[in-house]
């Protein structure tokens, strides 16, 4: 059977999707083939199905940013990893197929006792959870970190890793049925609020004395509510912006203007005067720094085999139905990583 790839021809809903077969070409110098046994669906697919990814590439394209298999062929000059090794990588685009060729660089070895589903949902959401808690907020042992959507990819990976640096984490989600998952990743406490109010709340449980650090992916007017609650030396860690994801999936120039605008803007003179700071990344931007990406990339296998940190796959869906994969994912209903696999699992839940 010919390897599949999910395409995005055009701008639109999760409909507009194509998975068709293909002929891949095989490794070059530095590369290898990855027979792709799962990979991540991450919110940065969705936007750019909406086209609003300015990091993505000319259309029509592959999206997918995260893999896991096995290597089948080596390119000119790679010495490891070897042909039947089982491995996880990264990838800028074209991750969502059954075959994909990467560097060599890119990959890991997949831990023992991992299934491929778990190895492809590690990568993106731990790398963004440490870069935006560990390498750019510094989070220390003792302090409060407020993580949004901590039932999530990224939220549940963020968790983990403050409960591993010994910090307080107070993780927010947009419905109840989401707080044992944020509970089960490591938040100490939960707030719950459909639209992220959850900052009288956050006052009550830190006693109005603030936070050290928040990691923010929703975007939105509660930025604003956030800085202020910085304590002096704090860090608003921002990497997302949900808040812009158009209802029903459907891109609506007026309703996204009127979001962008009511975005706040932060004051350098305030942020100065207060000793607060406001750090933005986006993870794809990072390719091209391979040396803090490979830090933090060996950092955080290094703590999985431990048994310190582990993914948490909240849906397996077969590369066939990627559609239903975005659809799941754009409802926020998920929680974990939504992974597509080439062997059938459970069948997720597709809100409608």
């Amino acid at each position: 059977m010919a390897p599949l790839r999910v395409v995005i021809p055009r701008v639109g809903g999760p409909d507009v999707l194509r998975v068709e077969p293909f002929e891949p070409a095989p490794p070059g110098p530095g590369e290898v083939a990855v027979e792709v046994h799962a990979a991540g669906v991450n919110f940065a697919d969705l936007f750019c199905r909406l086209g609003l990814y300015a990091a993505a590439p000319p259309r029509p394209f592959v999206p997918g940013f995260e893999v896991a298999g096995e290597v089948v062929a080596m390119g000119p000059g790679v010495a490891a990893p070897r042909a039947g090794e089982r491995v996880i990588g990264v990838t800028r685009f074209g991750g969502c197929a059954t075959r994909v060729t990467l560097p060599a660089a890119w990959t890991r070895p997949l831990p023992d006792g991992w299934s491929f589903a778990e190895g492809a949902a590690f990568p993106v959401a731990f790398l963004t959870a440490w870069y935006g808690l560990v390498h750019q907020g510094r989070l220390a042992r003792g302090e409060t970190a407020v993580i949004h959507s901590a039932a999530g990819g990224v939220g549940s990976a963020a968790c983990q890793l403050a409960r591993h640096a010994g910090a307080r984490t107070i993780g927010t989600v947009g419905s109840e049925g989401k707080r044992a998952a944020a509970l089960a990743a490591g938040a100490d406490e939960v707030v719950v609020s459909p639209r992220y109010a959850v900052w009288p709340e956050v006052d009550r449980l830190t006693g109005g004395r603030g936070v050290d650090l928040i990691l923010d992916a929703v975007g939105g007017r509660g930025l604003a509510e956030g800085f202020r609650r910085l304590r002096p030396m704090g860090r608003l860690v921002v990497y997302g912006f949900a808040d812009l994801m158009p209802q029903g999936g459907i891109r609506n120039w007026p309703a996204l203007a009127w979001r962008r605008w009511r975005t706040p803007r932060f004051d350098p003179l305030e942020m100065t005067g207060t000793n607060r700071a406001v750090i933005g990344f986006n993870l794809v931007y990072l390719f091209d720094r391979a040396e803090p990406l490979a830090a933090g990339f060996d950092a955080l296998l290094a703590q999985a085999r431990a048994g310190a940190l582990r993914p948490v796959v909240g849906a397996r869906v077969p590369f066939e139905r990627a559609a239903d994969a975005h659809r799941l994912l754009q409802s926020r209903a998920s929680t974990g990583k939504v992974v597509l696999v080439r062997e059938p699992g459970p069948r997720a839940t597709i809100a409608p």
